[in-house]
Parts: structure tokens; sequence; C-alpha cells
């Protein structure tokens, strides 16, 4: 039988964390974003991300980010690094990254994620 999507809508301002009960596989989601967070940090010295809220819950796009501080006027920017699909964790088009309705304003850092992940593969029940 067809596995039927159940519409589930999330808030504009969630993260990772808040959707995590919903997504399909929730430890491979996290895992994955997580590798791509860590190439940012590698890069960058720095990476958060966040997610998609126009898109499927169950596994939704992500924009993967890193700040910079600005030596001289010691004021951070966000810049951001790639987009991600949910669903095959593949670079999307640059173009997604511009429509910024589509991007929750809440971030999580890498150590945020790390400790997500943590929580999903031992939950405490």
């Amino acid at each position: 039988m067809a596995r039927r999507a159940v519409l589930v809508s999330m808030a504009a301002d969630s993260t990772i964390a808040d959707v995590a009960q919903t997504l399909d596989n929730p430890v491979e989601y996290v895992r994955r974003i997580l590798e791509k967070l860590e190439r940012c940090r590698r890069a960058h010295g720095d990476a958060q991300v966040r997610i998609g809220v126009r898109g499927r819950v169950e596994c939704p796009n992500y924009l993967i980010e890193y700040a910079l501080l600005d030596p001289k006027t010691k004021q951070t920017s966000v810049h951001p690094d790639a987009a991600y699909s949910g669903s095959t964790h593949r670079e999307l088009a640059p173009r997604h990254i511009e429509e910024a309705r589509n991007w929750s304003p809440e971030e999580m850092n890498i150590t945020a994620v790390s400790a997500l992940i943590g929580r999903l593969r031992n939950p405490r029940d």
C-alpha cells in the first residue's frame, strides 16, 4: 500500500529540535546535517543550520551558514555556505538561499545539533 503523507505544519521559527519527532528518520537526518556543519566549520571556523519552514516537515530542506566577526567594526555577520535538500542531502541551487521567507529565523549551532543527535540516539524514556 502506498504511504500517504500526513499534512503537518511547522511554526515559522522552527528548529531541527522542534521538528525532530516528525522526521522520517531523525537520527540519519540529523547525522547528515552534522556532516555538513562539520565541513563548514572546518572551512570557516563556525557553522549553524536553519531549516526550511515552507516544505515537507518530515524532511525539511536546510541552510548551513557561518558567522564572521569584522575585526574593525566588531560586528558579526552571517553568511550562507549552502542549502541542501532534506530528502537527498544534496546541495540546492544558490537561488534557494535567497528566498528568506523559506528559512526559519531560528538557527542551531553545531554544538546544539551534536547534543540533539545524542538525545535522539539515546532517549531517556
